[in-house]
Parts: structure tokens; sequence; C-alpha cells
């Protein structure tokens, strides 16, 4: 089953495939999508086919930052109903939470989560991390729509914070690709590549920023239509499950037992409710894993025994095995560019 995107999403692609001087409906044809739906409401493209369109438009046009120049071109009217919602409460606290809690009306592949910075800096104290991630229910690239998102989450929450809007750094997964200097003047501010989340470090007083007349009562109304005709995913155990697994992984053992005692629940309960949803924790894990494992290896140069741990796993040998199981070549096969793993 192919998940699906608000068709929104692909506004700024023609904007930018003129400013280069190619053909946007062209290649939009490629990958079987309609770029006249970019103005539609409530119409929708599957993700993946716009992941790899974005993708392969970065790399045959050489643009590494086509998601950071498609960004500028979205507002949070994209977001459909949410916007209404978002840009309606009190204060830019709640407008990240009820984000967070409601992200997959924009899409059901899109994670946002709110969480102290650790205080390993007397800077740091005061700030709170913001990360926003797609998981795509497989290993694929994604760093153009990756850009997109994290891009979209400054400028939104700059919109809405206004001039409390205190940026102090951003973590990007991927590798800087010499363009650096591009993701410095977009966020303005200290860019860390080859990090484990695409997150925003932000100062508390940020979140507290009131909102421009919000009302609440519109609020109130446009929630209660999503909560009546869109279905959420997040309470389902397989994307909990996911969600967990993504937070300690590299941390702890990442056992069934650690994640249920997480997630509140008795192991066997947690196995049982994976199954009805045809799943297992062991499948979950093992997805998870390929997904970060190719995204490291295909877009950072973070060296193999410090991959192997970030990763969870007690040895560089353990990682060798799992790549060979999984993708039918070692890590160094993969990083070289030994043709794309099929997952």
């Amino acid at each position: 089953m192919k998940h699906l995107m608000r068709s929104t999403v692909l506004l700024g692609f023609k904007e930018v495939a003129s400013h280069a001087g190619f053909n946007a409906e062209q290649i939009a044809e490629k990958f079987n999508l309609d770029l006249s739906l970019a103005e539609a409401e409530n119409q929708f493209v599957p993700m993946e086919d716009f992941v790899k369109m974005l993708e392969y438009t970065a790399r045959v046009k050489n643009i590494p930052d086509l998601g950071l120049r498609m960004s500028p071109y979205h507002d949070l009217s994209i977001l459909g109903p949410l916007s209404l919602v978002i840009s309606n409460l009190p204060t830019v606290s709640e407008a990240v939470l009820y984000a967070a809690n409601h992200i997959d009306v924009m899409s059901p592949t899109l994670a946002i989560e709110a969480y102290p910075a650790k205080p390993e800096h007397n800077a740091d104290k005061n700030h709170t991390w913001v990360s926003i991630s797609i998981d795509l229910g497989k290993p694929a690239a994604h760093r153009q729509a990756q850009d997109i998102c994290l891009g979209n989450l400054h400028r939104f929450l700059k919109i809405l914070a206004g001039n409390n809007y205190q940026l102090a750094k951003i973590t990007v997964p991927h590798s800087a690709q010499s363009i650096a200097g591009v993701y410095e003047q977009f966020f303005d501010a200290p860019v860390f590549f080859e990090q484990s989340r695409a997150a925003l470090l932000l100062a508390n007083s940020t979140f507290e920023s009131r909102l421009d007349k919000p009302n609440t009562e519109l609020s109130q109304i446009v929630d209660l239509h999503i909560q009546t005709n869109f279905q959420s995913l997040r309470g389902s155990f397989t994307a909990r499950t996911a969600q967990v697994i993504r937070k300690v992984l590299g941390r702890t053992s990442c056992s069934k037992s650690e994640v249920a005692q997480l997630l509140a629940i008795h192991p066997r309960t947690l196995q049982r409710h994976l199954l009805d949803e045809s799943t297992s924790f062991e499948e979950i894990k093992t997805r998870i894993l390929c997904q970060e494992a190719l995204r490291y290896l295909t877009q950072t140069q973070i060296p193999m025994t410090h991959l192997a741990s970030i990763l969870g796993f007690s040895e560089q040998a353990t990682l060798v095995r799992f790549c060979k199981r999984n993708f039918g070549k070692s890590p160094t096969e993969i990083r070289k560019g030994h043709g794309s793993p099929e997952s």
C-alpha cells in the first residue's frame, strides 16, 4: 500500500524548475505525478513517488538543495485543515503539540516530536528540540523531502512566533555535500550535519509566544472536523512501537521487553497487538534498522565502527552481517554506490 501526502507538497517544483531551466511536467510525468494538483484542496499524491521525483531531479539536474529551494513556496495552508487549528491556538507551544499529534492529516509518513535539550552546555538549559521525520516503511533516500519538511517547520514556527523566534542551531541527518553555506543562509543559524535527527533547537521563550489574535472557537470547530473525518495512524501499535524504537535505537538494547515497558504494556500484550496488525516487533525493528543503515551509508561518511554503535550493534562485524542479510551487500559496497539495495 502506498502512503499518501497532501498534493499541496508539489508547490514550488514548477517554479524551481523554471529558474533552473528544465521541464517540470516532463519529470513529473516520469513519476506519474500531476503538478496541476498542487493548488487543489483535499487531494493526495503517493509520497513514495514524490520522494523519488525529488531525488531524481536533485541528482540529474545537479540541484542538491532542491528541497530548500521549494520550501519558500509553501505556507501554512499546505497543511489543509491543520493550518486553521494551529494558527488559532493561544500559544506556539500548543500549536507544536497539536501539530505533533495530528501531522498524519498531512501524511501518515510524517512525525513531529518536541523534547527538552540535554544540558550539555549552559546555553542548552533553556532550549527545546523540535524534530520532524519521514517514515516511508522501507529504506529509501529522501534527503530532499526531509529538507522541505525541516525548512517548512523552521519557516512556519518563525511565522507563528514572530519576533520571539529564537533558533539556536539545527541538526540534519545527511552530509553537507559542499553546500553547508546554503543551509546556514537558509536557517540563519549554525547547522550540524550527519546527526541522528532533523531538528531545530529553539529557546523556550519561543514556545511561550502568544499567537496574534487566536480564535479558540474556530480551532475547536476545525479540530472536531479533523477528528471526525481523518483517521489517525498514530494510535496503532505498529506506529507507536516504531516511534519508541527510533527514540532508543543505539542508546539501549532496544529489546521487545524494553520497548513494551516504555509503552507501559506487557511484552506478550504488545506482540499480540502487533500480530493483530499483521506484523511483529522483529519486523518493525528490522525495517527501521534497514532505513537508518541505508540512510547513514548513502548520505553520510560516518566511520563504520561509529555507525555500528549508533545503530545499536555490538561490533562492526554485526553490522556487516546485517547488511549482507538484508541488502545482499556489505556496508562498504553500499556506501561506494554499487547499486541501490531493494527492500
